[in-house]
């Protein structure tokens, strides 16, 4: 209903994009030149709230306008939200019942500055330098140099800012290396125990996609990532499959391998879907070449 109304009130003067949840809309925010968002408080998943917290902490989208709607205004969430950063609070009462008031609102409030999302490439020329570096290390380096170069070339080439490699036995998890934004007494290894993003990641074997992951659960250490403006977190498990065998599997994990590892990846931009995907798939295929140089590592020598 509230999109409906909003149509019809600014359809006339403005182009428009919809979006039922947070990450629908994080994912037009990354397509698309936006001068100004809507933002409703009750959205399922990541509150409107809570999108806001992360919108306000990203070093691209933050300097877009953010107006906040919500049918359930009180004192507490006007303050919030302006605190957070928003530029208006609005009630939908005045939304519904006054549309020149709305109007003359979104006209003032509307940027004329052009943010440009940031440009998504399909990452062909980095993913083949960061595997070129892997696969030296395959014949002529170790695992652990091998997991830092990795972290290096994520760092480097997707705009990351922290990154942690663990590897898991009988469900025990241990810090292999951590780079970026946070170390290691920053971020576990003893706490992971009880985060239920680790055992989740440990029993499902998915990767994980959060915006927020102190909103939603999901995240590893979120409240200590959240307070140093790391507000977006993946979670890509590493499997017990060698380059060969995914090659032999049309570059596909079989649905019984079973895990040796997990990455972390935590930076202060929000992560579109298409980023999730792109980086889920190539870090899972990355993963079978760490894993060649883990098995020489632990094997018992002949």
């Amino acid at each position: 209903m509230t999109h409906v109304i909003i149509k019809a009130i600014l359809q006339q003067e403005y182009r428009l994009f919809f979006a039922s949840n947070a990450q629908e809309g994080i994912d037009i925010l990354s397509e698309n030149t936006i001068n100004l968002v809507l933002l409703d408080v009750q959205m399922p998943e990541i509150s409107g709230i809570e999108l806001l917290e992360s919108l306000m902490i990203d070093t691209v989208l933050r300097d877009i306008p953010i107006i906040i709607i919500t049918g359930k205004a009180t004192k507490e969430i006007e303050k919030n939200a302006l605190k957070l950063g928003a530029t208006k609070f609005i009630d939908k009462n005045q939304l519904f019942n006054d549309k020149e008031s709305m109007l003359k609102i979104i006209r003032q409030k509307v940027s004329d500055q052009v943010i440009k999302p940031a440009t998504i490439t399909d990452y062909k020329s980095e993913f083949k330098e960061i595997i070129k570096t892997l696969m030296k290390e395959n014949i002529s380096g170790d695992f652990f140099s091998a997991c830092r170069k990795l972290g290096v070339g994520l760092i480097n080439s997707f705009d990351i800012n922290y990154v942690s490699f663990w590897t898991v036995q009988a469900m025990k998890p241990s810090l292999v290396t951590a780079l970026g934004d946070g170390q290691p007494e920053d971020f576990g290894p003893e706490e992971i125990y009880s985060e239920q993003a680790f055992k989740k990641i440990a029993i499902m074997r998915k990767p994980y996609l959060t915006n927020n992951p102190t909103s939603e659960n999901k995240g590893v250490f979120a409240d200590k990532a959240i307070h140093m403006g790391l507000s977006s977190e993946i979670g890509i498990p590493l499997f017990k499959v060698s380059k060969e065998a995914l090659m032999n599997n049309k570059m596909q994990i079989p649905e019984k391998a079973r895990l040796f590892g997990f990455i972390i990846i935590k930076r202060n931009r929000v992560f579109s879907t298409r980023e999730f995907k792109i980086l889920t798939k190539f870090v899972i295929q990355a993963g079978t070449v760490i894993f060649d140089l883990y098995n020489k590592l632990f094997r018992p020598p002949s």
